[in-house]
């Protein structure tokens, strides 16, 4: 899992952030490298908030297929509450260490 990890960060800065700027903070859920199918899982969620005010959440991926092919859904709000309420959610995932910082990104 390590190594896959250290491959993704190297892969991301390359092909996904090549302009060498300030790079984001990139979290993954370990279950989705389990050794072991039986202990795996997929962090689907795709949820944009910005400015602790709006928020994006969506089911579309940043692929080709999703922004082609695909029928995806969306619903952009401006509302602190819920905005609020998202922040919080991924912030408990991480304190409990369910989602961990990809390392050097």
């Amino acid at each position: 899992p390590a190594t896959l990890v250290s491959k993704f960060a190297a892969a991301f800065r390359q092909k996904h952030w090549p302009s060498g700027g300030p790079l984001p903070h990139v979290f993954y859920d370990p279950r989705t490298i389990a050794l072991h199918p039986d202990e795996r899982a997929s962090l689907h969620a795709k949820v944009v908030v910005v400015d602790r005010a709006r928020a994006l959440v969506t089911s579309a991926n940043l692929t080709e297929a999703a922004q082609r092919r695909n029928i995806e859904a969306g619903l952009s709000v401006v509302n602190e509450g819920i905005a609020r309420a998202l922040t919080s959610q991924f912030d408990t995932l991480v304190d409990r260490a369910d989602v961990l910082r990809v390392p050097g990104l």
